[in-house]
């Protein structure tokens, strides 16, 4: 049996929904500068990052609410397949280019999304999507400094953009359950992933000195804890493809932190690739003589 919600303005939730997932993005875009400050491997920062992410959030959800289904087990493990992925590419190519080919995840979830979502995009999304997907291109073809490894980089960052477009996903389809509770279960089951993945190719996790640890704390919490707590809950007011869309905030903003930080100068294609990737965004929701609403699909509770 159905029960009548109070109403709630469509226009007006989906600005909201736009809006936690760009402050998510604003916060990702900061990865770039911690991880390249951290003498330590891909793996191991995000292992750590994701324990320490998952800790902090972990007090701050009642028992009530800690829901776990079978199906969201796939989701902690693509999560932490991602965050390796990506964290491993930045340290072997540029923060650009990793960041830039992680953003492939907006072409995946249009076929995730009709796959398991059932979601279509509208027109405007596909051509963003399109024009994103040439400056992906560009980076792939040419935006190398020559330093080594650092097609293995390449290759990496494009993995990440898949577990992305797949976390993006199945954060929608479960946008019923606390978004504070998805941030932590998500980044200790993906710690899990990230430690059994480090123990069966290494033999043990390596330790830090307190000092890094204390970094750490602050790289799960600033940089990966509260933005997923904030993308989750717009993915309940807005598509996936549309927050993937928007998330390409994060690749703009991370070369300039980056570059101003530590001196790391992206390669001028990265820069003409990122230059598509914003006229991509802007294509999306640049203005247009009638008035365009995309009308969410509404929360169904289970």
């Amino acid at each position: 049996m159905s029960v009548d919600l109070p109403f709630e303005n469509p226009w007006k939730a989906a600005r909201n929904g736009r809006r936690y997932v760009l402050a998510a993005a604003a916060l990702w875009s900061l990865g770039g500068v911690f991880a390249k400050a951290l003498d330590l491997d891909g793996l191991t920062v995000a292992f750590y990052r994701s324990l320490f992410a998952g800790l902090v959030l972990l007090p701050f959800v009642p028992a009530s609410r800690r829901v776990i289904r079978p199906s969201i087990i796939p989701l902690g493990f693509t999560f932490g397949a991602m965050t390796g992925l990506y964290l491993s590419s930045v340290m072997t190519t540029t923060a650009a280019n990793a960041i830039f080919l992680q953003c492939t995840a907006t072409i995946w979830t249009i076929p995730f999304s009709a796959w398991i979502l059932k979601e279509r995009p509208d027109l405007r999304s596909k051509v963003g999507i399109a024009l994103a997907s040439f400056g992906v291109v560009a980076i792939v073809l040419y935006g190398y400094d020559g330093r080594p490894n650092e097609g293995q980089g390449i290759a990496l960052g494009l993995a990440s953009g898949v577990g992305f477009a797949g976390v993006v996903v199945g954060l929608r389809n479960f946008r019923d359950l606390d978004p504070i509770w998805l941030s932590s279960f998500n980044n200790l089951a993906g710690s899990v992933t990230l430690g059994l993945w480090i123990l069966l190719s290494r033999g043990t996790i390596p330790v830090p000195p307190l000092s890094t640890l204390a970094l750490l704390v602050v790289f799960g919490t600033i940089q990966m804890a509260i933005p997923y707590i904030l993308f989750a809950r717009g993915l309940r007011d807005i598509g996936a493809p549309e927050a993937g869309l928007l998330g390409l905030l994060e690749p703009v903003l991370a070369p300039i932190w980056v570059m101003l930080v530590v001196g790391e100068r992206p390669a001028i294609p990265t820069i003409v690739g990122g230059l598509f990737l914003l006229l991509g965004v802007a294509c999306r929701y640049w203005p247009s003589s009638t008035r365009e609403l995309v009308i969410p699909e509404p929360l169904h509770e289970h």
